[in-house]
């Protein structure tokens, strides 16, 4: 398990990351995992409801099929955040057939709650969430078009209205995480960057994933109301 604490955008987090137990099924070790989730925020006085955003990674796409439908069962309701999902086997141990990022964050001083955008119809994949004054997107993904140069203006676009969606634009992106297809380069997914979006107050993070229906970049944005 890997346990992180600090302040960021004025809002207080936890972070956790923690491999399944590979026991069972799917489903059962999808739930044990968030019961040990449930315990460790406890002792920071938080509960799955405070969920902002996760990350699974898979070891195949079998696995992601049951996972994704599992994980959003764990995360219903109040705790329902934003999400994505990779198949990553070289992150996981022998045993593990998923590991599971989690962010959660103490709830602003305002006292406001969780605002949820879904998507229309509605998926497994939450839109967006607002929370005070942070703006947290799902990763965003193309499935329909087989290279990252068709794959990656649909990625912005839909990027783009959901950020519009939400009252900000790109200009207030304070970090961008990547997932991108082994097979692609980051200085090249950085040339489309440059010629297309502006980034510049943003911090960037990027990570190597396998392909998955044949999405070649997964984009995952965390933007500010002011």
């Amino acid at each position: 398990m890997r346990l992180q604490v600090f302040r960021w955008l004025g809002e207080e987090f936890v972070a956790l990351s923690w491999e399944g137990n590979g026991e069972g099924t799917i489903a059962d070790e999808m739930r044990e995992l968030f019961g040990r989730f449930s315990d460790w925020l406890g002792r920071f006085g938080l509960t799955l409801d405070n969920t902002v955003r996760t990350r699974m990674f898979v070891r195949d796409i079998d696995t992601w099929h049951v996972a994704a439908a599992e994980r959003a069962k764990c995360l219903m309701g109040r705790a329902r955040s934003t999400s994505s999902s990779h198949v990553r086997p070289e992150r996981l141990g022998a045993k593990p057939r998923f590991s599971i990022d989690l962010l959660a964050m103490h709830a602003p001083d305002t006292g406001e709650q969780k605002s949820l955008r879904e998507y229309e119809p509605q998926t497994v994949v939450l839109r967006r969430m607002t929370w005070g004054k942070l703006v947290f997107c799902s990763g965003v993904t193309d499935m329909t078009t087989p290279t990252l140069d068709e794959q990656y203006p649909i990625i912005i676009g839909r990027l783009t209205d959901t950020l519009r969606d939400a009252g900000v634009s790109w200009e207030q992106v304070q970090r961008a995480s990547f997932f991108l297809h082994r097979d692609e380069t980051i200085p090249g997914l950085r040339d489309r960057l440059a010629r297309t979006v502006d980034l510049r107050r943003a911090e960037q993070d990027f990570t190597f994933v396998d392909t998955r229906q044949g999405k070649r970049l997964e984009i995952e944005l965390t933007a500010t109301l002011t």
